[in-house]
């Protein structure tokens, strides 16, 4: 029997599904007001219908342990086909609905949906590719996502100038396209192929069950915690910093942003050659470096312009984070242990998503209402702060995968 090999197909196959996840925030994100709009009259619509927005994240947060488990034990590949195409049902929904709660359930719909398509597409990943051609397709994941925002934002903002609130909603047909990718052009790893992966290893044991690798994981997720908290805070916040020099135009406020947000796949592309030359000490220690100069550079921005550049250099550094740390979770999760790990950590990051503006909101009590620049600067602090702590917590050396292939 002819063993099959995964190729380029198979990795950009694996990848699109991000861009599902990314949907759950960017395609409402430009019609808020149309929303507000349509179900002001509610009551507590000032916190329900911002809500429509955050839901699929805590969804995600909360969902995506479970969807790793069930990974595990139900095949990675038949769950993630499932869940496409209930996403796209749930995404579709709002075309037919026209009251609020049946439209939260249906977000709520999507962002359980979401968990499950990132768990099982990143765990997949891992399962089809080893070595530097894992970390090539996971470093390819998250420019995807940040590529395909760029994309969607605009789309969406169109959508909803033609259409009304409703229109953008139609584009979660795309997801039935991806379905059928993963049908055709994929197959299940099964126990018995997965483990000879695991087997090549050096450390692997050929008489012990798969030990989830507790150590190992609260180590990179509490990093995660920090790195998705820093992740968030120039998208979540630019266009409030922006209107401190009077930019309070949305259209330009957000092109700025966009410009700025190009540093995220510039950096997960420029991942994709760092990890050759740098351990994941060092290569940790320079993530946040950058981090920190991109915010301190952001406290003392006289000039929008300045703000705008400064934070390319942070969402560079943050571009470069993201699949750090997906990829040294993922190097030592064993196959039959590895929808677990990554499900537990697509929920650290998501919780980091979540707490990046309770965190922010706490500086600036902290520092003075309004005073959004000088925030910045404490998350400089806690960037440097970071590099030391990897210094006593990071083990300088390259990432050894499961496969006995080094990562890094």
């Amino acid at each position: 029997m002819t063993t099959k090999t995964a190729g380029t197909l198979q990795g950009i196959i694996l990848i699109l599904p991000i861009t599902l996840t990314v949907m759950g925030a960017v395609l409402l994100a430009p019609i808020m007001p149309k929303l507000m709009d349509a179900f002001g009259h509610i009551d507590g619509a000032n916190y329900l219908v911002p809500m429509l927005i955050s839901i699929p994240a805590l969804c995600i947060a909360i969902g995506a342990p479970f969807a790793g488990w069930l990974a595990d034990n139900i095949g990675r590949r038949r769950l993630l086909i499932w869940s496409m195409g209930l996403y796209s049902l749930c995404g579709l929904l709002p075309l037919i609905i026209d009251s609020y709660w049946p439209l939260l359930i249906s977000r709520i719909g999507v962002g359980l949906c979401e968990a499950i398509v990132i768990t099982c597409s990143t765990t997949l990943i891992g399962d089809f590719f080893t070595g530097d051609q894992r970390d090539k397709w996971l470093g390819s994941q998250a420019a995807m996502a940040s590529l395909s925002a760029m994309c969607l934002f605009p789309l969406a903002g169109f959508l909803g100038s033609q259409y009304g609130w409703k229109g953008p909603f139609a584009i979660y047909g795309i997801a039935l396209i991806m379905m059928a990718g993963v049908i055709f052009f994929t197959w299940e790893i099964g126990k018995k192929e997965g483990h000879k992966h695991d087997l090549a290893d050096h450390s692997a044991n050929n008489n012990a069950p798969s030990v989830f690798p507790w150590s190992h994981m609260l180590k990179v997720c509490g990093f995660t915690l920090v790195g998705g908290v820093m992740f968030y805070i120039l998208q979540f916040q630019l266009s409030t910093a922006l209107a401190t020099f009077d930019i309070n135009d949305p259209g330009k406020a957000g092109l700025m942003l966009a410009i700025a947000s190009i540093g995220v796949p510039v950096g997960a592309i420029a991942y994709r050659y760092a990890h050759h030359h740098l351990s994941i000490r060092y290569l940790i220690m320079l993530e946040f470096g950058i981090l920190a100069l991109g915010f301190f550079g952001m406290s003392q921005s006289t000039t929008p312009e300045m703000l705008i550049v400064t934070g390319f250099i942070n969402q560079f550094g943050a571009g470069l984070l993201l699949p750090t740390m997906l990829t040294w979770a993922v190097s030592k999760l064993e196959f039959t242990v590895r929808g677990r790990g990554t499900g537990m950590w697509q929920s650290t990051f998501a919780v980091g998503q979540f707490a990046s503006t309770i965190s922010f909101a706490f500086v600036l009590g902290q520092v003075g209402e309004g005073q959004f620049l000088q925030a910045f600067q404490t998350f400089a602090v806690v960037a440097l702060v970071m590099c030391f702590i990897t210094i006593f917590f990071v083990q300088n050396s390259r990432v050894q995968s499961v496969d006995g292939v080094s990562s890094h």
